[in-house]
């Protein structure tokens, strides 16, 4: 084998998605889980979105002129994300998987690095370790519609206004902004908060689509209020990454009939503060 690592390019686009959507689909059906990646085309426009993004970086693994891996690096805010990462299934366990995350380790030239892994790939957790990355804490999938629990909450979507309360929030969990990230979910329409005495109490960047969403909120009863009013409002299912020590929030979806889902483990490398509040992450942190 004769491996090249280079930057990913918009041509490449159809080969990466091809990749994920193997690599991903055998791990999960081999699980028993359902398929993250539901179909080629919702990859194909993923992994196009992400190469065509000048705020991610991407490189992929070429053999001979056939790309056999992918890998992407998240560089819109501080803390830098990792993923998604995928080798083609042909090839895995050559080691193809470690040069593509030296590969974005060398591009984040020391700042923290964040992703989160799915708990039940002890390969990946191997690797992910080797290379200096801790593990941090426990997230589970929850999906499901519950009842709107508003009280005292107005739940609406977001608005160029609610910016500066968002940042609090995410200061305030993880102390920095993930600001670029959710400016860019706001131009999509897609972040809902929950707004209490005229502050946002609790934010979600796409309460629908828990691979790109991240949030904050002050407490569990925020969070529950934002998450029953968006699925009321909207007549659809919320999604989201659950921290498993939000032991009230995990019974209080539960009772109101969401599911729990796949583990994902969050891993960090570099200075890391646990969540001072509720936080959500995204599928890379």
């Amino acid at each position: 084998m004769s491996l090249e690592i280079r930057p990913a390019q918009p041509s490449d686009a159809p080969s990466c998605a091809r990749i994920c959507f193997e690599a991903f689909g055998g791990l999960h059906r081999q699980q028993g889980f359902a398929p993250i990646f539901t179909s080629m085309d919702v990859i194909t426009r993923r992994v196009t979105n992400l190469i065509g993004d000048p705020s991610v970086f991407g490189v992929v693994a070429e053999d001979e002129g056939r790309i056999v891996g992918v890998n992407f690096l998240s560089e819109s805010d501080p803390v830098r994300g990792v993923g998604p990462i995928a080798v083609d299934p042909a090839v895995q366990a050559g080691g193809i998987g470690r040069k593509l995350m030296e590969a974005v380790l060398q591009r984040t030239a020391g700042l923290p690095a964040r992703l989160l892994q799915e708990t039940f790939n002890m390969r990946s957790m191997s690797l992910y370790a080797s290379l200096g990355f801790d593990v941090q804490d426990l997230y589970v999938l929850v999906s499901g519609r519950p009842s709107a629990q508003l009280s005292d909450y107005e739940v609406r979507p977001m608005i160029e206004g609610d910016l500066e309360g968002c940042e609090r929030l995410q200061k305030e969990a993880i102390g920095f902004p993930r600001t670029n990230e959710l400016r860019t979910a706001l131009k999509a329409g897609i972040p809902w908060v929950a707004v209490k005495n005229g502050a946002v109490a609790a934010f979600v960047a796409s309460p629908f689509l828990w691979i790109g969403s991240h949030g904050a909120a002050e407490d569990e009863q925020s969070l529950a209020a934002l998450l029953g009013g968006a699925a009321q409002q909207a007549g659809k299912d919320v999604a989201f990454l659950l921290q498993t020590r939000s032991a009230g929030l995990f019974r209080w979806a539960l009772a109101n009939g969401m599911r729990a889902g796949r583990p994902l483990t969050l891993m960090s490398k570099g200075p890391y503060d646990p969540p001072k509040c509720i936080y959500i992450p995204s599928v890379v942190y």
